[in-house]
């Protein structure tokens, strides 16, 4: 996905649509919704070099009836804690929880709510959207199921959430809250046809999901809401500033009302939260951000809302009259509502009972007994037995060691019987919980419902497989229940393996895949702008291709010619002249052909009248070159000879109606058909003619087919972002699209029409999949940055 929304969200408030329609009204030209497509190969800037790891300064901004606040409520910043899931080692997590004054959550409640939120993160392994997913999906039950408790209108909640590995951010929005990047481009993050009213309104998680790099002097400011007072000139002239100047910036021209984080990129480590009182001190930020160290195994260090009490800070927990508060807050939901939360669900404060504390205080108690009732006689009996010499007499270092020891054997003995009973105490409940879900399920009618119970049951059954791996029934209520949510989705499963044999060097980044009819895969390298060839080995399995070290296709001189950077490539048939099997363009208007056993052959393409913008995908179609250039918001034609394209005069694919192409991704051809994709995750359909009656028409949007049960026709699939596209021929007539956050492949017919979707049977290594191909074999190959994946599509 590029700007991701996972499910589709309902319209905004109608203030707050007015509001931000103004705003972005005045602002439009200057400010580029980033995708995650544009922002996966970083945004290079030589000025500005970037380090390996950032620290992250958190800035809360709150003004309220025109007085600055110290505090904001809803904000927490946390780094890993010592003992964190595979893939949440290294990452810094930033929440901000925006609910309205009269919800009854008070900042206390409010704070505990996020606490658990970062607990949970940090305990899920896998794919980090997956892991922000879980605790959003979490949120959203607790809320909707206070919010049905509670008389009068709902009560909506706003988050917004921000991950930051080492200068890479993952952004995820839930609801009508915005977000700026603001460094040498300013970058809007938001969409308010699909940014939905938020969070405890519908069983559905509404989730958008942003990924970027960061450089060195970037800011990002989170906000749920624009300030009327802010316009055109707010954001001018942001970098180098200093944050106390850009505090009384934001909050001067805000007016009355203000609730905002602001987050600055400095090279370091760590995590920083500062208020505006400390900034007013000009005191060092390093001496005046609070920290607050771990007080145990696997605490993480928070800063919430600057102020923490000294209680807190002593100890990690919150004073007794804020857990009272707390649990109060979440005691209120019924036992459905916390078996939906899972293992991760809430437990904001250690005082509230559960299964396992009930057993540790029973086994406690009764190695407490054992001990009392055997050690004294065992004692005895020794000294009886023992000579008379004073054997118990030990030296104090002697006898310490054995005060320090013998505790900790007791412990260690109690622990293991501690665990061994939990876990099946655990297994049990979880089996327990899968199985209820899964009947329910069986019995629901309304697809939604069924949705809700299968996406229950995987949670539940995955648990208990991770604590009996090999019992056969947690295992086949696992995959029962997975293919019952797959049918409803239209997944088929996909056994994906490393299809390499040697390993691409770590900085590779492969954006643009295509494999040939003769068993070829061609990659193109965004990190140096060269395409790589590798060539089947027979190997089915894992390994079955081989880079070939001979193949040359890279950018350099070429004669009097420079070509830079190439950004795709464009397989030829096998009859093409000179054994040429691609051809590949930068962004300048050059274009090579690439053969296996020769140079590169280079050619200048004639610019159009308007010149080059940036031209960024390509796609051969009976002898003619496409070209789409999205900064000159076009298409052009190049009709060729033998491939040739050399003098070939550009023709504009359009007539009097032009759609925007400003951030159309990629394109794809058939016959006269000219598929489109933007990076909201539209299409656009566009048929062309030369016929001045009957000129070159367009449907944009073009309307998805989705017949899955519970869904209906769309312009943008509810659970679905595209980024790439790729058109096949018979027998697979079809239209694929690549959803790279979800790192699934969508096959349509050429109506659009939705047919299935393919995604993989074991998880794939954490990342968004940046390229992907289909094969005339009927194989599928995805790109994750430097590793390559195939593997076979499945029949009907």
């Amino acid at each position: 996905m590029s700007a991701v929304m996972f499910l589709n969200c309902d319209e905004g408030e109608t203030g707050t649509r007015e509001v931000i329609k103004d705003f972005t009204s005045i602002i439009k030209g200057s400010f580029a919704a980033r995708s995650c497509e544009e922002a996966e190969g970083g945004r290079s800037n030589p000025r500005h070099p970037m380090p390996d790891q950032f620290e992250l300064t958190v800035l809360p901004l709150h003004r309220r009836d025109g007085q600055d606040q110290s505090t904001l409520p809803g904000l927490l910043a946390t780094e890993k804690p010592r003992r964190a899931a595979r893939g949440r080692g290294g990452d810094r997590l930033v929440l901000q929880l925006t609910v309205a004054e009269d919800s009854g959550l008070s900042p206390e409640q409010q704070r505990s709510l996020l606490q658990d939120m970062a607990s949970g993160y940090f305990r899920t392994p896998g794919a980090l959207t997956s892991a922000l997913r879980e605790q959003a999906e979490r949120l959203n039950a607790y809320l909707l199921q206070r919010n049905q408790m509670q008389k009068g209108a709902l009560a909506p909640a706003l988050l917004s959430i921000v991950t930051l590995g080492e200068r890479r951010v993952t952004l995820a929005q839930c609801g009508p809250v915005q977000a700026f990047l603001l460094g040498d481009d300013i970058q809007h993050y938001f969409d308010p046809q699909t940014a939905g009213r938020g969070l405890g309104l519908s069983q559905t998680t509404d989730i958008r999901f942003y990924q970027f790099d960061l450089t060195e002097g970037d800011f990002l400011l989170l906000l749920p809401e624009l300030p009327g007072g802010w316009d055109e000139t707010t954001f001018q002239g942001v970098r180098g500033q200093k944050l106390e100047t850009l505090r009384r910036r934001f909050l001067g021209e805000a007016g009355a009302d203000l609730q905002a984080v602001l987050l600055a990129a400095r090279p370091g480590e760590g995590l920083r939260l500062i208020s505006g009182q400390e900034l007013a001190t000009s005191a060092p930020v390093a001496s005046q951000a609070r920290r607050l160290s771990p007080t145990a195994a696997g605490a993480p260090r928070n800063w919430e809302a600057v102020e923490v009490p000294t209680a807190e800070a002593e100890t990690g927990e919150p004073p007794a009259s804020e857990q009272a508060a707390s649990t109060a807050g979440w005691e209120s939901t019924t036992l459905e509502a916390s078996d939906a939360l899972g293992e991760t669900g809430p437990i904001p404060v250690s005082s509230r009972p559960t299964v396992l504390s009930e057993s540790w205080e029973r086994i406690s108690a009764r190695a407490g007994q054992i001990t009392n009732r055997f050690l004294p006689p065992l004692r005895t009996l020794l000294l009886r037995l023992l000579p008379e010499e004073p054997i118990f007499n030990l030296p104090p270092r002697t006898m310490g060691l054995i005060a320090l020891l013998v505790p900790l054997a007791v412990v260690v003995l109690v622990s293991v019987v501690y665990l061994q009973f939990g876990r099946e105490q655990l297994y049990a409940t979880y089996l327990e919980r899968a199985q209820s879900a899964a009947a329910v399920a069986a019995a629901a009618q309304e697809p939604e419902a069924i949705r809700e119970a299968w996406k229950i049951a995987v949670f539940y059954a995955q648990r208990a497989v991770n604590y009996e791996a090999d019992d056969r029934t947690a295992a086949a209520l696992l995959a029962g229940a997975q293919k019952g949510l797959d049918d409803l989705d239209f997944i088929k499963r996909v056994q994906f393996a490393q299809a390499l044999l040697t390993p691409l060097p770590n900085d590779a980044k492969i954006t643009r895949l295509a494999a040939s009819s003769t068993g070829d895969v061609y990659l193109l390298n965004e990190t140096d702008g060269s395409i790589l060839h590798a060539f089947a080995t027979g190997n089915a399995g894992p390994g079955g291709y081989q880079l070939d070290e001979d193949f040359h296709c890279e950018p350099g001189q070429y004669g009097e010619f420079i070509v830079s950077k190439l950004v795709d490539l464009a397989l030829l048939p096998r009859d093409a002249p000179n054994d040429w099997v691609l051809a590949a363009v930068d962004n300048n208007g050059n274009i090579i052909y690439c053969a296996k056993n020769a140079r590169p052959t280079h050619q200048v393409l004639e610019p159009p009248d308007s010149l080059w913008g940036s031209p960024s995908a390509i796609t051969i179609e009976f002898g003619n070159l496409y070209m789409l250039d999205p900064l000159t918001n076009a298409v052009w034609i190049f009709e060729g000879e033998d491939y040739s394209f050399a003098g070939a005069e550009p023709h504009f694919f359009f007539g009097a109606e032009v759609p925007n192409l400003k951030q159309m991704l990629d394109l794809d051809v058939q016959a006269d058909t000219l598929f489109l994709i933007h990076q909201d995750g539209h299409t656009a359909i566009c048929e062309f003619s030369d016929d001045v009656d009957n000129p070159t028409a367009c449907n944009d949007p073009a309307t998805y087919g989705d017949s899955r049960p519970g869904r209906r026709d769309a312009a943008i699939l509810a659970d679905a972002h595209f980024s790439q596209i790729q058109l096949t021929q018979a027998p697979l007539e079809s239209l694929f699209m690549l959803d790279p956050v979800a790192r699934a492949v969508y096959q349509f017919n050429l109506n659009l029409q939705l047919q299935r979707q393919f995604r993989a049977v074991t998880e794939l290594p954490e990342g968004i999949i940046t390229a992907f191909a289909i094969s005339p074999q009927q194989s599928i190959f995805l790109a994750l940055e430097d590793q390559l994946f195939f593997g076979y599509i499945p029949a009907e």
